[in-house]
């Protein structure tokens, strides 16, 4: 599924960059944010489990 959602992103950027209708562009400008918005509380989600994960590791090595 994120290979989708990468693919759509990059699609979307494409077509945007030769969008002359400013309603399709206002929307595909919106679709771009929304993905990266998803993808940046992915990353998030993955950086606090591996900071969760380093603690734990150094409580049990301490």
């Amino acid at each position: 599924m994120q290979a989708e959602k990468r693919e759509r992103w990059m699609r979307l950027c494409v077509e945007a960059a030769d969008e002359q209708d400013l309603n399709r562009l206002l929307k595909q400008i919106s679709d771009i944010n929304r993905l990266l918005h998803e993808k940046e509380m992915r990353l998030r989600n993955v950086r606090r489990e591996a900071t969760g994960y380093v603690v734990e590791a150094e409580k049990k090595a301490g």
